[in-house]
């Protein structure tokens, strides 16, 4: 491809990421094309390259955005790294939420909890939290008042402000 497409559709040929950056501030943030074209639908804009810039907004929105669009080939591997990450994070958050739903009640330092934990390790990068949730996953005796709900939202909460992708049904 020599010079700009004519649409961000055409950007599907060569499976392209899209870097977009705010020549106002110097912010810059890599999108999925699928999810770029969904954005700039969403605020009114048209899939034409020229105009899928006036109606992008600033990553960091600054005042005065100048949107530049850079279209980046062959970005479906960080893709699905991205998508791989998306899943192992959101697997190990259902984990971890139906043992705290359950944890008032009976023990669940389980196996597949203790993965859990340690899938998340990488994202959450404090291991404290993740102590917490262990340690009242498996204290005895059990009262209504030592169960995981606590600690749960404290590392599903530092994932949301890591910007880790966390689904809806995941969210304290």
């Amino acid at each position: 491809m020599v010079g700009d497409p004519r649409t961000l559709h055409d950007l599907h040929r060569i499976e392209a990421q899209v870097r977009v950056t705010c020549r106002s501030c110097n912010a810059s943030e890599l999108w999925e094309l699928d999810a770029l074209i969904e954005e700039v639908r969403r605020n009114g804009g048209n899939t034409d390259w020229r105009a899928a810039r006036s109606v992008l907004r600033c990553p960091h929105h600054c005042a005065e955005p100048m949107i530049e669009l850079l279209p980046i080939p062959f970005g479906k591997q960080r893709a699905r790294r991205r998508a791989h990450r998306h899943a192992l994070v959101n697997l190990a958050l259902r984990i971890l939420r139906e043992a705290a739903a359950r944890s008032s009640d009976t023990q669940v330092g389980t196996p597949e909890v203790r993965l859990a934990l340690h899938v998340l390790r990488p994202f959450v990068r404090d291991s404290r939290l993740l102590v917490a949730f262990w340690r009242a996953a498996t204290i005895e005796p059990r009262h209504p008042w030592t169960s995981c709900h606590r600690p749960y939202r404290e590392i599903a909460d530092r994932l949301i402000a890591r910007g880790a992708p966390v689904d809806e049904e995941n969210r304290p």
